[in-house]
């Protein structure tokens, strides 16, 4: 299903398909694109390191770099010219940890003193990570991560490509719960509108559940015997 078959099937569930709309065609895309975020969203995001998002330019002289906006997790980062492993960290746990350099312990602190780019501090702010370490040469950092989709669902004829064609029909759930909430009297139903939030959620935590799943390393267990 692209985005026409979602508006058509929006338009069918909620019996508005004859002019004048109760729903103005804007709505509906603004619905329909909400959905598809909030599944991503709920679902934990889109796993990702083939894209453009997953390649952060490290320049040397400076303490930052930006990331995609789409980024919610890193999970793993990588030095590109070494494939040496970056360790992710957050900024409240900086003085939690040491670093060992030559035999010698030190805190881990940012300044800007100079060397090697071995810590990503994440979560400072949206859309940017500090290197702990000021880095001395240009480098990339290739990165594993969930984020949300690239595109915006704002016309016809869009494909969803971050979400499974299983998952489409899903989304109406919440284009209802929106739809349901509209200030209107033709519209406002609260009713049908915490329905639909409910079916929504309810599935997205089924999802979610099954992913985990999926992901779940399956360990073998070996018994010695009796």
């Amino acid at each position: 299903m692209d985005s026409t078959g979602l508006y058509e099937a929006f338009r069918s569930d909620v019996v508005d398909e004859a002019r004048p709309y109760l729903w103005q065609d804007a709505d509906v895309w603004r619905y329909a694109n909400d959905a598809y975020r909030m599944f991503v969203r709920l679902t934990g995001g889109v796993a990702d390191f083939l894209s453009d998002a997953c390649a952060v330019d490290i320049v040397a002289g400076e303490a930052t770099a930006e990331i995609s906006p789409t980024i919610l997790r890193i999970m793993s980062a990588t030095l590109r010219s070494t494939k040496q492993p970056i360790q992710i960290i957050n900024e409240a746990d900086l003085g939690k940890m040491r670093s060992s350099d030559y035999g010698q312990i030190k805190q881990l602190t940012l300044n800007d003193q100079t060397g090697d780019v071995r810590y990503m501090v994440h979560g400072m702010r949206r859309g940017t990570v500090r290197w702990v370490m000021v880095p001395e040469v240009n480098d990339t950092a290739d990165l594993f991560v969930y984020r949300l989709p690239f595109d915006t669902i704002t016309d016809a004829g869009q494909e969803l490509t971050d979400v499974d064609e299983d998952h489409h029909i899903h989304l109406l759930d919440w284009m209802k719960h929106l739809a349901y909430k509209k200030q209107d009297a033709d519209t406002f139903n609260p009713q049908a509108s915490l329905q639909g939030k409910q079916d929504f959620e309810a599935y997205c935590s089924f999802v979610k559940a099954e992913l985990e799943r999926y992901n779940h390393k399956t360990r073998t267990v070996t018994y010695g015997g009796l």
